[in-house]
């Protein structure tokens, strides 16, 4: 009986220490800095509702904002977890939260980089979304710009 409540307190001991440890790397562990992103849309700076989330090298835009600023839309669909992006009844993308694939002009393709939906609207990665709407993307990584071109219709 001794040797079990032994046991029990140093169980106990280890996990209590444990969990200090960790709250004590938590309280003094650097929050991750985002760096602060530009785009230009045709040589103008050209802003984003939302902050531009960076995670893994991917930037992340408000979908309806650059899919309005190149000529498209795109619509959330809550039942399914889907983002519908779509240009001049020509081009259609649908793409899953948390899914690598989507269907592009309704024939499955794969995707590196999903949507995510955020309180308020739904991010995707800028470049590929910029791209497949028809934009030509630069990257200037002194001034951490990302330069989209398209022509505009008048």
């Amino acid at each position: 009986m001794l040797r079990k409540f032994s046991t029990m307190m140093l169980t106990a001991a280890l996990l209590t220490g444990s969990v200090a440890a960790t709250a004590a790397f938590a309280q003094t562990a650097p929050a991750p800095v985002q760096q602060k992103i530009k785009v230009q849309l045709n040589g103008k700076e050209f802003p984003f509702p939302q902050e531009i989330v960076t995670e893994n090298g991917v930037a992340y835009v408000n979908a309806s904002t650059l899919a309005i600023a190149l000529g498209g839309s795109a619509a959330w669909d809550s039942t399914t977890k889907s983002l519908l992006i779509a240009k001049d009844n020509k081009y259609a993308l649908r793409m899953y939260e948390n899914k690598n694939f989507a269907y592009k002009n309704s024939k499955e393709t794969s995707v590196a980089n999903p949507p995510r939906p955020v309180t308020g609207a739904v991010l995707v990665p800028l470049v590929f979304i910029a791209q497949e709407l028809g934009a030509k993307v630069e990257y200037d990584a002194k001034t951490l710009t990302y330069k989209l071109s398209i022509p505009i219709n008048s």
